[in-house]
C-alpha cells in the first residue's frame, strides 16, 4: 500500500462513498447495544444480521453480475472463512459489547491494523522502517490510554474480549490474504456471510431459538438494521468510493469508523467520554491513519466484512 495520489484525493464523491462505509460499519455497535437492551442475545443479533444480509448481497452480486461460480475449493474455502474465522470473531466482539461501551469495544477492535502490520513484518511479507513503528507505536499508546487512566472503570471480561477479537481478526486477515487471492471482492464478501450465517442460524437452532425468540420488535428492527445499514450498505458504499479514490484513500476515510461508533454512542446511547477514551480514541485512529500514509502496511488490511480489505498486487478484493 503507498501514499495516496493527490489526483486521486479531488474525487469527493468517492470519499463521501468511503465516509458512508466507515458510519455503516461504525453503527454495527450501536445497532448491536440496542438489540441487547430489547432482548435478544448475541446469538440473536448475530443471526439475524447474517441471515439477513447473506441474501442481500448475494443478490447484489447477481445484479452487478459478478462471477459467483467460484468451484468447490474456493467456495468451501470462502465459506470455511465466514462460518469459522470470520463467525469467532464477531462472537467475540459483540459479547465484548455486552460488557463494556460500544465505543470502547470499537477502539480496542481498532487495534489490528497494528497488529496485522506487524504480523506481515513478522512473517516477511512487510517492511518495517522509523515511520511506521512511530505509528504502530502510537496505535498502542491510544489503547493504553483508553484503559490505562485513572477513573476509567471498565470490565475486565469484556475488555479481554475486545482484545481477542482483534487479534483473532488478525489472524483471519493474514489467513485471508492466501484464501482470496483472485477473488471478486463482492463476490467474496456473499460467500463469507453465508458461511457466516450458516453457523449463527445453525447454533441458534442448537440453542433452541434462546436469544432469538420474545424480543421487543425494537431489537428486530436493529437486528435487520445491522445487516442492512451495517454490512450490506457498508460493504457496497466502501467498493464504489475504491473504486474512485484508490485503495490507500479508501483506507485512510475508513479508519474513522471508531470514530462514528464513539460519536453515536455518546448521541444515541448516552456513553460518556473520559479524558482517557478521548486521548486514546484519537491517538489510535491517527495510527490507523498514518499507516497508510506512510506506506509501512503493504499488504491489505481488513477483510470481505470490513472496509479496509483493499486490492494489492492486481488482485480485485476487497
Amino acid at each position: 500500500m503507498t501514499a495516496p495520489a493527490p489526483s486521486r484525493s479531488l474525487d469527493r464523491g468517492g470519499l463521501v462513498l468511503c465516509l458512508v462505509s466507515a458510519a455503516g460499519f461504525g453503527s454495527l455497535a450501536i445497532f448491536g447495544k440496542q438489540a441487547y437492551e430489547g432482548g435478544l442475545g448475541v446469538i440473536g443479533v448475530l443471526a439475524m444480521r447474517f441471515a439477513v444480509a447473506a441474501p442481500l448481497l448475494v443478490g447484489l452480486a447477481l445484479v452487478a453480475r459478478r462471477r459467483l461460480r467460484l468451484g468447490w475449493p474456493v467456495g468451501l474455502r470462502l465459506l470455511a472463512l465466514g462460518g469459522i474465522g470470520y463467525a469467532i470473531q464477531a462472537t467475540l466482539f459483540f459479547n465484548a459489547l455486552t460488557r463494556i461501551p460500544a465505543g470502547t469495544a470499537a477502539l480496542l477492535l481498532y487495534l489490528y491494523p497494528a497488529l496485522v502490520t506487524a504480523g506481515a513484518v513478522a512473517l516477511g511479507r512487510s517492511r518495517l522502517d522509523r515511520a511506521t513503528v512511530a505509528a504502530l507505536a502510537l496505535s498502542l499508546a491510544g489503547i493504553v490510554l483508553v484503559l490505562g487512566l485513572p477513573g476509567e472503570r471498565l470490565d475486565g471480561i469484556g475488555v479481554a474480549l475486545g482484545l481477542a477479537s482483534a487479534c483473532w481478526y488478525t489472524v483471519y486477515i493474514l489467513v485471508g490474504e492466501y484464501l482470496l487471492r483472485g477473488v471478486d471482492p463482492l463476490a467474496a464478501s456473499a460467500y463469507v456471510t453465508t458461511g457466516a450465517a450458516g453457523s449463527f442460524v445453525a447454533a441458534a437452532v442448537v440453542v433452541g431459538g434462546r436469544g432469538l425468540q420474545g424480543a421487543a420488535p425494537s431489537a428486530y428492527a436493529a437486528g435487520v438494521a445491522m445487516a442492512v445499514v451495517g454490512t450490506a450498505v457498508a460493504i457496497a458504499a466502501f467498493l464504489a468510493g475504491l473504486a474512485r479514490v484508490g485503495s490507500a484513500w479508501a483506507s485512510i476515510v475508513s479508519s474513522f469508523e471508531p470514530v462514528f461508533t464513539v460519536a453515536l454512542g455518546v448521541a444515541v446511547l448516552g456513553d460518556r467520554l473520559g479524558p482517557g477514551k478521548v486521548a486514546g480514541g484519537v491517538a489510535v485512529v491517527a495510527g490507523a491513519v498514518l499507516l497508510p500514509l506512510l506506506g509501512g502496511a503493504r499488504e491489505p488490511v481488513g477483510s470481505p466484512l470490513h472496509p479496509e480489505y483493499t486490492p494489492t498486487r492486481g488482485s480485485t478484493r476487497r
